[in-house]
């Protein structure tokens, strides 16, 4: 079907139509690993996931990037500020490589913990200095470069024509009276490309290039790397709303001087995960992780529902009052798919109802993200009397695939679990009755079925094994 896609470069929602038929190549900007991702990054993530499933849902094949941002950047914005892996290794008394692979593993951690697929490549800054280097050197080539001495190499955006056009700005307003607080840059907006190490003090992370020893602005690595892994021009750009302005408008004045325009064909922007008190935040220390939610009991799929239950270019209120809110709608959930697996009947299929319904919760997905609409449809599928048990139990193949919810696994341990409250020696009852029917010892397996009825349970076949219901 259509798919359509909120374009923030045009500012209004589009028609998807790809570079290569039937596939997709999408770069979304990655963890800054010198600290845990709170659950206002893990949606971002999320956010790339719902696109990725949607996209396979509807018979693409995605490649999807994800950049690992190990690099010591400044913390702001201009350049300036402590370097944040420096700043990382003195907090946890490691070296800046050790910290960068303790958070990414605890990133990817996060990330399975969710049921986020995992992204097709997640090349880190690191490995690829040399690719940075030779986009600046391009740059230089073509002018758009100058040198700040001690200090480092800067893009002079006054060359780029159209800096700023996806923030909806023209430059002349970006620069229109601001102060340039260093006053050796050109332009305010003028940003790094590569920057010198200090004379008096040795980073852990800096590399030779041939104007000095240094390392690279943070702007770089997404440039060099998208190209790197999906060719000049690619289909989706996604990231934090925040990067509209400053991170994203200057890759864009980077790659395309280099690659032609556009660039990147449509662009896509999360807007933030809200505590009460604003915008969660790894400088405020008040932010919680995915491992933590599930140290204080929660389903990680609680949380993954809760965010189904917004749309992705609107900011979304946590608290934890809305997160049980939402732990109690996929508990609910779960335990009418437990109930059909526990009662499957002898319906088949039927695929004119399968596909009726695979559409109507396919399409709202597939325009513009709408996940919110997508989970109604799904409740309405497992509330509909008139849809037979097996159609039922197939579209949920298809709607955990589409949403990642883990419904059918969640379904499944909790029959289990329920199971599991059978004395021992009913439950060793139940297990020779299924292998009595399994080697089709059908009379053996009535008479068990008969002595665990007068025990006061009821067993019934699901698929994979069986359930034992204390009897009321």
């Amino acid at each position: 079907m259509q798919i359509r896609l909120f374009n923030t470069m045009t500012r209004k929602v589009e028609d998807f139509v790809p570079i290569t038929s039937n596939h997709v190549g999408f770069y979304g900007c990655g963890p800054t690993v010198y600290w845990d991702q709170h659950i206002g990054n893990m949606r971002a993530f999320f956010n790339n996931d719902m696109l990725k499933r949607m996209f396979l849902a509807n018979g693409y094949s995605v490649t999807h990037v994800m950049n690992i941002t190990d690099v010591g950047h400044l913390t702001s914005d201009e350049d300036t500020g402590e370097d944040k892996m420096e700043k990382g290794a003195a907090r946890e008394n490691m070296s800046v490589w050790d910290v960068a692979k303790k958070y990414m593993d605890n990133c990817f951690i996060d990330m399975d913990l969710l049921n986020i697929i995992r992204p097709t490549h997640t090349p880190r800054a690191t490995d690829h200095i040399k690719e940075q280097i030779e986009l600046i050197q391009k740059l230089e080539k073509l002018g758009f470069t100058y040198e700040i001495p001690g200090d480092g190499i800067y893009y002079d955006t006054s060359k780029f024509a159209d800096y700023g056009a996806l923030g909806g700005q023209k430059l002349s307003e970006l620069r229109g009276g601001a102060r340039i607080e260093n006053n050796n840059k050109r332009n305010i907006t003028d940003f790094a490309l590569w920057k010198f190490s200090p004379t008096d003090a040795k980073r852990q992370m800096e590399w030779d290039s041939p104007w000095g020893v240094g390392f690279p602005g943070w702007h770089l690595e997404c440039s060099a790397m998208s190209m790197k892994y999906l060719g000049d021009h690619f289909d989706i750009h996604t990231g934090g709303q925040e990067h509209i302005k400053v991170h994203h408008t200057n890759e864009i004045a980077q790659s395309e001087p280099i690659v032609g325009k556009p660039w990147v064909h449509y662009w896509l922007h999360w807007a933030w995960l809200m505590l009460k008190d604003g915008k969660m935040s790894k400088s405020s220390g008040s932010f919680f992780t995915v491992r933590g939610l599930v140290e204080k009991g929660y389903d990680p799929m609680a949380y993954r529902y809760l965010l189904l239950t917004g749309h992705y270019r609107q900011p979304m209120d946590f608290s934890f009052e809305s997160l049980d809110a939402a732990a109690a709608g996929y508990k609910n959930m779960v335990r009418k798919i437990a109930d059909l697996m526990a009662n499957p009947g002898t319906d088949t299929v039927d695929q004119g109802i399968y596909n009726e319904w695979h559409d109507k919760i396919l399409t709202p997905i597939s325009d513009n993200l709408k996940t919110a609409e997508t989970l109604v449809a799904v409740q309405d599928m497992l509330k509909n009397q008139t849809i037979n048990t097996a159609t039922k139990l197939s579209l949920l193949d298809f709607v955990d695939e589409l949403l990642g919810l883990q419904l059918a696994d969640r379904a499944k341990k909790l029959l289990a679990t329920e199971s599991e409250t059978a004395p021992d020696d009913i439950q060793k009852m139940a297990e020779q009755r299924m292998m009595a029917k399994q080697n089709r010892d059908f009379a053996m397996a009535d008479d068990l079925r008969a002595k665990i009825d007068a025990s006061g349970w009821t067993v019934t076949d699901i698929p994979g094994g069986f359930k034992l219901v204390k009897k009321q």
